[in-house]
């Protein structure tokens, strides 16, 4: 995952190796695709990657870059996922039509009567606002992206504390720039999905193993080895069946996805039964 991607047209090369060289020398990762490849779907499909995992997307805008069908279209894929978008004016772009995802936000001007340090100073700043936010956001959207990619396999969902870490931060995202993507939102809403349906068929489970024990025991006690055991005997093992039976009932009707919920019911069942045992079976 890079730190910048660069997007650019090929007639401003030279101003992107000198944005190149600073960058790289102030410690950053800098993604920038220098060869003239004729577009392909290999190709596209790694520029849009590499965009994706970016944690700010620069655009070198300039009437070449404007006219570039390329950087256009790598623009609109930044702006799909919500990317932060920092355009870079190397030149004034005269008539030439903006897209609106780089329109709306600050430019800075790196053309050759600006003072290119201070407008790096400010594109440092840029780069690093609120750069757990962003960086947290690139990763979770490679991670949406590969699952969308893979016709939406639930084996690429979240899970587990990785989930919960990813639903806190859309849930504090706010008013941070960059906004969470819908791709973001379905992701993270399908993880859950994914989750309490796991959680659910694990608690089905123990539900049905402990009505089954709670069954077979009862069966054992009454019927198989009825004779044989005593009716202080009976009452002793009549509790363990019973919560079995309870636990195992309420969990399948209404405790689907609350352990707690029939733990509660079970220890209900079992008080009730403690005060039957108590006071109303001896006067039986």
């Amino acid at each position: 995952m890079a730190d910048v991607f660069v997007s650019y047209s090929r007639q401003d090369r030279e101003f992107v190796r000198t944005l190149h060289q600073r960058l790289t020398g102030a410690g950053r990762d800098v993604w920038v695709d220098w060869e003239d490849i004729p577009p392909s779907a290999d190709w596209r499909s790694d520029i849009e990657q590499a965009i994706e995992a970016a944690d700010t997307f620069v655009f070198v805008l300039s009437p070449a870059s404007l006219g570039s069908k390329v950087a256009i279209e790598e623009v609109a894929h930044a702006a799909r996922g919500n990317k932060r978008i920092v355009p870079i004016v190397v030149a004034d772009q005269g008539n030439a039509t903006v897209p609106e995802a780089v329109a709306r936000v600050n430019w800075l001007f790196f053309r050759p009567p600006d003072d290119f340090d201070q407008a790096f100073v400010q594109l440092q700043t840029a780069i690093e606002t609120d750069l757990t936010w962003v960086r947290a956001h690139s990763r979770l959207l490679v991670r949406a992206r590969e699952w969308e990619t893979h016709q939406r396999d639930k084996s690429y969902l979240l899970a587990g504390q990785d989930l919960e870490e990813s639903e806190r931060l859309l849930a504090e995202a706010g008013n941070r720039s960059p906004s969470p993507s819908d791709l973001h939102v379905a992701y993270v809403a399908a993880s859950r999905g994914n989750e309490t349906d796991r959680q659910r068929n694990q608690l089905r489970g123990f539900y049905l193993v402990s009505l089954i024990y709670g069954c077979v025991q009862s069966c054992v006690s009454y019927v198989v080895a009825f004779d044989e055991i005593s009716e202080t005997g009976l009452v002793a093992l009549s509790p363990i069946w019973v919560l079995g039976i309870v636990f195992g009932l309420y969990g399948l009707t209404f405790g689907k996805t609350s352990l707690k919920q029939s733990v509660i019911a079970t220890v209900i069942a079992g008080l009730l039964l403690y005060l039957f045992f108590t006071t109303i079976f001896p006067m039986l």
